[in-house]
């Protein structure tokens, strides 16, 4: 490997390193949910529909790189595999370093590695569009969950739902949070299951 390429991306064992380490993220619970009796998500879960859903608000709100916004989102909690996913109860009591724990694990990337911190920094920031919509999909990611846990039966989720409402700041967050509140999570499959064969 050259020493240009490993400027750009870090050599072969810093590779190896890091993404075994983004294989904890597949086993590390989103805490909050444990408040209310639930654990329906793994950080890697969030993060996935988080990322997804960015990138179709992103379409909606007419950002020019919605590849951007999916991107911020995929490595923005990558530092809960050092710290945990701490949630706002345990924030009131424990400092923290999220920061030096990304600018830890990026460290041996090369030039990779300085913009995932970056692209984490912006939205940690969350002045610019791009931080202000990747933030509303990873709360409205939380919203669909809270939806599906509702329709289970757990009545408590959907405080969650309703103090996300004040958070929102895009449009089309916003629309999608009033949509959610009502939706059947199981609709897409009964659809399907419904459709005539094809002829």
């Amino acid at each position: 490997m050259t020493k240009d390429i490993i400027h750009q991306v870090g050599s072969d064992e810093e590779i190896m390193r890091f993404t075994f380490e983004l294989g904890q993220l597949k086993r590390e619970a989103r805490r909050g949910w444990q408040r209310i009796g639930e654990s329906p998500e793994s950080v890697a879960e969030h993060s996935q529909r988080a990322a997804c859903l960015g990138y179709l608000i992103a379409h909606r709100e007419g950002f020019a790189d919605p590849n951007l916004i999916a991107t911020m989102i995929l490595f923005h909690d990558i530092q809960e595999t050092r710290v945990g996913d701490i949630d706002k109860i345990q924030r009131r009591y424990l400092k923290i370093d999220q920061r030096a724990a990304i600018s830890g694990q990026t460290a041996g990337l090369g030039l990779a590695g300085e913009l995932i911190f970056k692209m984490w920094l912006e939205v940690e920031l969350g002045e610019t569009e791009a931080a202000i919509i990747a933030k509303d999909a990873e709360i409205l990611e939380m919203v669909f969950t809270a939806r599906e846990l509702v329709v289970k039966g757990n009545k408590q989720a959907q405080e969650w739902i309703d103090s996300s409402r004040q958070r929102l700041k895009t449009k089309t967050a916003k629309e999608l949070l009033e949509e959610v509140n009502g939706a059947d999570p199981s609709e897409w499959w009964k659809e399907i299951g419904n459709l005539q064969p094809l002829t």
